[in-house]
């Protein structure tokens, strides 16, 4: 007997563990040593569903041990979901640090302005250059590499926080050349 013959009998009480049970063979030997250990019985499909027939008790430490290894995955989805939130919430901090730091440099835009001469140059390369033959596969791979970074510069410059950033230094200029005008309106009445 194997345990993939005692899913059915598993399932009419833990329905979720049935289809484990007549998975794999490591996953379906694995719950069933779980679920064996759950019944306090041997670890053999035997055991597990003598226990399951004879021992009314068996199929309440089922469902628990069910339940549990449900609470136990939703507990352990949380987690994965709060650490991916926070390596975002990380990740945005960088960025908008970066460019709070790099907002008025001359750098970003001198990089993005040789990394298009340089994606236009390998692209020439590739379709006009004189040793194309021998070096196509390399040339190839470059545009490929070349691009994603190309792609990524433009981004910084048409992204909507460039836009806000952009947006935020007109306003603050607008407000510094009101202050004035609203100073000598409230003297002259």
């Amino acid at each position: 007997m194997d345990w993939k013959s005692i899913s059915g009998t598993v399932g009419t009480i833990a329905g979720a563990v049935a289809p484990l049970l007549g998975g794999p063979i490591g996953l379906a030997v694995s719950i069933g040593s779980q679920i064996a250990g759950a019944l306090g019985t041997d670890n053999t499909p035997e055991a597990v569903q003598a226990a399951l027939r004879n021992d009314p008790n068996a199929a309440l430490k089922l469902q628990e041990w069910a339940q549990q290894e449900r609470e136990q995955i939703r507990q352990a989805n949380i987690e994965l979901q709060r650490i991916a939130l926070d390596e975002y919430k990380a990740d945005l901090a960088d960025r908008q640090n970066a460019r709070s730091e790099h907002k008025d440099h001359w750098m970003p835009a001198t990089l993005t302005l040789v990394l298009l001469w340089l994606f236009a140059a390998v692209l020439w390369a590739l379709f006009y250059g004189p040793v194309i033959e021998g070096n196509r596969d390399l040339i190839v791979y470059l545009v490929g590499n070349l691009f994603t970074l190309v792609a990524g510069a433009v981004t910084y410059w048409v992204s909507s926080t460039k836009e806000s950033s952009d947006k935020d230094k007109v306003m603050g200029l607008l407000k510094q050349s009101n202050t004035p005008t609203l100073a000598n309106n409230k003297e002259s009445s």
